[in-house]
């Protein structure tokens, strides 16, 4: 047969459009996300601190900061951009940031309203309030960018707003041009961080290749696994550059093949994501909050994907490979929320990248790497990835019951003929 003949089969065009059609989804996937995270924004979590004690004006005391938090929150759910969460101490945010339940905080300090008052009083020495953003390296690069930007936007917008209340108050006065001017931008912002991470941690980024390596270190071995044990039963050839061999066929039902598999696979997938936690820790000085429960997480997280890759396998045959590729690593990481935050996707992206395992492996490994294992995020990834694993377990036993039962054989009649098993060997 001659290399021009196969340009002539269907099924060779039809390989190279799904694969285009593929490549567009994979681009899709992956720069959709990217391509505008500021207009795919909802619902961003920043902690609003409102620890203004007020001040006396006249007969009266007034808490400035008590309103503009108010008007903060107000004109947030107007737009859906952010979702604040309000907190009335310092501590109660920090708590929030080292959950990683917030990405960033505003803070309205104590002497919020004394100093701001200090603009109008005649004769008092003005003082400009400030309004502090904590921001929160552990929520990743551009989710802590993002948190910050917009906090201190909102500070820039209360500014404004206090400006023209204090105007208000300060026409009594008579106020001179430089206090004018003061009043029209009264508030200072002031960025510190809420929370910091230590080791080689790639400026909050350690969570996505972190993430990339458990996910290749899940998949990579069932592909090989499958390789190899259907090579040795005599089902595929294995080619080694120039050699090629082809085993007898070995006749073995379908189920007993894919609980060998899930048995080795499971334990291959637990050793591959104990090997890259030791790499990381004591190879590349990651320094995670909690180094043992990282350790078993990352070995339940490879396990469940070489449990899924095994289980599409014995479902779909070869093209089960292709479809793990797509679910684990193509769509996965770029929807995992590793790189932009699950609130700056577009929504089918959020929808479609909560179905797959690397969001959860993403916020698993981000919660034991820089918020000390806590939040609700960490509890639903170890919930989800056993899932995963129980179900694609599961679901490939009963395919290939159900394979076996109809007298789906692996092996063509012509080839089992060729390689007579003893009975005993064909019963099992």
């Amino acid at each position: 047969m001659r290399a021009t003949t196969l340009w002539k089969q269907p099924r060779g065009w039809l390989a190279v459009i799904v694969g285009g059609l593929l490549s567009a989804l994979i681009t899709l996937a992956y720069i959709g996300p990217a391509a505008d995270p500021q207009a795919n924004l909802r619902d961003l979590p920043l902690a609003l601190v409102n620890a203004d004690e007020g001040a006396r004006a006249g007969d009266s005391t007034v808490h400035l900061g008590t309103g503009l938090s108010t008007r903060i929150e107000e004109s947030a759910r107007g737009d859906g951009r952010i979702s604040w969460t309000r907190v009335e101490s310092l501590p109660e945010a920090r708590k929030l940031l080292e959950r990683g339940e917030a990405y960033g905080a505003l803070v309205i300090p104590r002497d919020f309203t004394r100093k701001a008052l200090s603009l109008t009083a005649r004769g008092a020495r003005p003082e400009r309030p400030a309004m502090t953003v904590l921001s929160n390296e552990g929520a990743g690069s551009v989710a802590s960018s993002m948190a910050e930007k917009a906090a201190r936007e909102t500070a820039t917008e209360a500014s404004a707003a206090l400006g023209t209340q204090l105007l208000d108050r300060a026409r009594a006065t008579r106020p001179g041009a430089d206090r004018l001017i003061l009043l029209q931008d009264p508030v200072r912002t002031v960025t510190e961080p809420g929370v910091t991470t230590s080791g080689a941690t790639a400026g909050g980024a350690m969570t996505l290749y972190l993430t990339i390596a458990l996910l290749l270190a899940g998949l990579l071995p069932a592909v090989l696994l499958t390789m190899t044990v259907d090579a040795a039963l005599g089902y595929s050839p294995l080619e080694m550059g120039p050699r090629r061999s082809v085993r007898p066929v070995v006749r073995i039902a379908r189920t007993s093949t894919f609980v060998a598999k899930a048995g080795i696979g499971a334990v291959t997938g637990f050793a591959a994501g104990s090997a890259v936690t030791a790499v990381a820790l004591w190879g590349l000085d990651v320094e995670p909050d909690r180094p043992v429960q990282l350790w078993l997480f990352a070995g339940l997280s490879c396990a469940a994907v070489s449990l899924l890759t095994l289980a599409l396998f014995a479902i779909l045959g070869m093209a089960g490979q292709v479809i793990a590729l797509l679910m684990v690593t193509m769509f996965g990481i770029p929807l995992s929320g590793g790189t932009i935050p699950v609130q700056a996707q577009p929504g089918f992206a959020a929808a479609v990248g909560d179905f797959l395992p690397a969001r959860h492996v993403t916020e698993g490994v981000r919660s034991l790497l820089f918020f000390d294992g806590l939040g609700s995020n960490l509890l639903r990834a170890w919930l989800v990835l056993g899932a995963y694993a129980v179900v694609a377990f599961l679901a490939g036993l009963v395919v290939a019951r159900l394979y076996d039962r109809r007298g789906f054989d692996r092996a063509t009649a012509l080839e089992l003929a060729r390689h007579p098993q003893p009975a005993a060997t064909a019963a099992g």
